[in-house]
């Protein structure tokens, strides 16, 4: 569960809901096309901080075998906080192969999004994005 007012982004390929904001698909000038451009840069970061860890250890290249998978968790989350002290000793990322560069990983595919049990279901969350973009980016011209 999300703390009140925090979001997750995805990309277009799964469903808007209160908690999962995605962009729009056929925008209009104003607020939508500033709030895609929010997304996108805000996402863009996110996938380059995946790509430095995927650079410093190739564990994260694909499936975690671990068993319990609770430990993947653990893998990930250790990759995170060596990856940290290594910035903050400047030790650099191994040169190789550029994953990412900013953009999405391009070698595996997004999850499939669940299946929605209702119709009006993908609309709540359509119209939440919608409430929310009005409320965050209506005076960002």
């Amino acid at each position: 569960m999300l703390p009140d007012g925090c979001h997750l982004l995805g990309d277009s390929g799964y469903p808007s809901k209160k908690w999962l904001l995605t962009p729009y698909l056929r925008l209009r000038p104003g607020p939508q096309s500033n709030y895609n451009r929010c997304h996108k840069k805000t996402r863009s970061v996110v996938e380059r901080g995946i790509g430095q860890l995927k650079r410093r250890f190739h564990v994260l290249h694909g499936e975690i075998l671990v068993s319990p998978p609770a430990k993947v968790c653990m893998v990930i989350e250790v990759c995170a906080m060596l990856h940290n002290i290594c910035k903050d000793r400047n030790i650099g990322i191994p040169a190789g192969e550029d994953y990412n560069n900013g953009e999405e990983d391009n070698d595996q595919q997004p999850l499939e999004p669940p299946p929605q049990p209702a119709a009006a279901r993908p609309r709540e969350g359509l119209l939440y994005r919608d409430q929310f973009v009005n409320v965050h980016f209506n005076n960002d011209e």
